[in-house]
Order: structure tokens, then C-alpha cells, then sequence
């Protein structure tokens, strides 16, 4: 499964997001806005209106590198 890390800008469209999104799968929360979620997360949020960045696309090892590194940045 690809997992899509995206940046969302706008506060509104976070929190309506989040809401949906966690009812319905797996969200990666890293800093700076920015979430990881499953290919066919994109079609929800598109579907609501929701506006988001695309950062990069990989499997689910690209997703654990992510988060990783984001707890290192955090040391």
C-alpha cells in the first residue's frame, strides 16, 4: 500500500480532516502540519473539500522512516 505524506496549511481543514480520517484508517502525525496516511485517504479529503500539499510517496517502510526521523530531529 503507497502512504502519501501530505502538509495541511489551514487549521479548519486539519481538525476536519483528522475527524474523518482517523475513523477510517491509519494517520502518521508528524511536526510542522504534515500527516502520513494511505493512498485512498487522498479521495476523502478530497471529497470534503480539504486542501493539501503532496510531500512524498512510499510504502509503508517510507512512512516508518518518516517517522522516525522526525523523533530524531526531536533529541
Amino acid at each position: 500500500m503507497q502512504m502519501i505524506k501530505i502538509q495541511i496549511p489551514e487549521r479548519q481543514d486539519r481538525a476536519k480532516a483528522l475527524e474523518t480520517l482517523t475513523l477510517r484508517g491509519r494517520v502518521i502525525c508528524l511536526p510542522e502540519d504534515t500527516f502520513i496516511v494511505p493512498e485512498p485517504a487522498l479521495a476523502v479529503l478530497n471529497s470534503l473539500g480539504v486542501g493539501y500539499r503532496e510531500l512524498g510517496r512510499g510504502g509503508l517502510d517510507y512512512a516508518e522512516k518518516a517517522l522516525r526521523d522526525s523523533a530524531a530531529s526531536k533529541a
